[in-house]
């Protein structure tokens, strides 16, 4: 994984752990926590930025799973968002809860550690011999959408992340056609 290193402050950081800003063709890096600061003045807001260790959660299988956290100021919202960071760079569990900015922080992570643990106690996929995975016997599927660059043309396609696995759509495409009738 790439670091990063913050324009503001120059601490290096993880490429998750901050944002670009661009002006015309000026582009700028900032940690998570200079953003939230030059936000907060530019709005009038107090807010302190909080520090949450990585944490490692087991699912079902007992796999273990570690969670890094970063903190967004949004305006009048604040956002903590839990990544799993795998490393073979693909990607893995992600969470998030939204807050308004005057809540307790700590109060709003306890409700993103409980959201975490309610879906590592779920399976929506299992192991399949035929289609590498299959939807399980409870037929709902939970996950996100992101996207996968297929090199050498780096060539964007859109790639689900169902139970901390990479799922492409031509796999998904698999797993549903079990569900096709033949009427």
């Amino acid at each position: 994984m790439n670091s990063r290193k913050c324009t503001a402050c120059g601490k290096t950081v993880a490429p998750y752990d901050g944002v670009f800003l661009t002006r015309e063709k000026d582009q700028q890096y900032f940690c998570s926590n200079c953003y939230n600061d030059m936000l907060s003045q530019h709005l009038g807001v107090a807010f302190e930025n909080p520090s949450f260790e990585p944490v490692t959660i087991k699912d079902t299988d007992a796999i273990s799973h570690t969670f890094h956290f970063r903190t967004r100021l949004l305006g009048d919202q604040v956002s903590i968002d839990a990544l799993e960071i795998l490393d073979d760079d693909k990607q893995g569990y992600e969470f998030a809860v939204l807050g308004d900015v005057e809540e307790d922080l700590f109060d709003l992570f306890k409700r993103l550690f409980e959201r975490i643990k309610r879906a590592l106690n779920r399976k929506h996929i299992e192991p399949d011999d035929i289609t590498g995975y299959r939807i399980t016997q409870e037929y709902t599927v939970r996950g996100y959408i992101d996207s996968a660059i297929d090199a050498p043309d780096f060539v964007t396609e859109p790639m689900l992340v169902i139970d901390g696995k990479e799922i492409s759509w031509r796999q998904f495409g698999r797993m549903l056609s079990t569900f096709v009738s033949l009427n």
